[in-house]
């Protein structure tokens, strides 16, 4: 956001109306915004709170920071970290001549990266995140609604299975790596807890590619 500011302070005389930075933030409250923008002084980009808005699902994002460059016919011309765009002045100067910008890093180049072995460990992006969002609305909801699952959790402290994906991106390398895990924490007694292991085990693929991390305590 600094670079944002000042960018603008520097060329929005020059740009004018013409160049928009949006910032959308997704902190839980409008009043965490409020106060970090007027601390800093951030007050050239334009900022919105995300609130209840569907918009990260919409647009898909799947991390933080994450940057959309727009051209002026409002056609999205990269998605993805702004860590993949190093010259935003360069990109916007380009984009109001009407000139097309080479897209490199952006999340519209999952496929390219795959063939060319930009991720190390040879996990496909797209198809982890396929697996999350099948987690999210098919597997997860279907394990809580799971009457027997649901009786034995009453007898457990702490029973929880979550899905957590990390995708770091070296640009000098022009590198990817994925961490991604499925972490299970099962504390309660020895009979709840080998029977939530089954029922988990039977549920998600273990040859998706995730690593499973299991953190069980038996109390008997």
């Amino acid at each position: 956001m600094q670079h944002n500011e000042d960018m603008l302070t520097k060329r929005g005389a020059e740009w004018g109306d013409k160049v928009k930075i949006i910032g959308i933030s997704i902190d839980q409250a409008a009043e965490a915004v409020v106060k970090h923008v007027e601390a800093k002084d951030w007050r050239r980009p334009i900022h919105y709170h995300r609130a209840k808005s569907n918009c990260s699902d919409v647009y898909q994002v799947r991390g933080v920071p994450h940057v959309m460059l727009l051209d002026t016919t409002g056609k999205i011309v990269f998605k993805g970290h702004p860590a993949g765009r190093p010259d935003l002045e360069a990109d916007f100067d380009a984009l109001l001549k009407g000139e097309t910008i080479k897209v490199e890093g952006g999340d519209d180049e999952g496929e390219a990266k795959e063939e060319d072995g930009a991720v190390e460990d040879g996990k496909d992006p797209a198809a982890c995140m396929k697996f999350i969002d099948d987690f999210k609305n098919v597997h997860a909801p279907a394990l809580q609604k799971d009457e027997g699952i649901a009786a034995v959790a009453k007898a457990m402290p702490r029973a929880f299975c979550v899905m957590v994906y990390e995708e770091k991106y070296n640009v000098a390398k022009a590198k990817a790596t994925i961490d991604w895990k499925n972490y299970r924490v099962l504390v309660g007694p020895g009979a709840a807890v080998d029977t939530a292991k089954e029922t988990i085990d039977k549920m998600l693929d273990k040859n998706a590619g995730f690593e499973v991390v299991l953190r069980e305590h038996k109390t008997d």
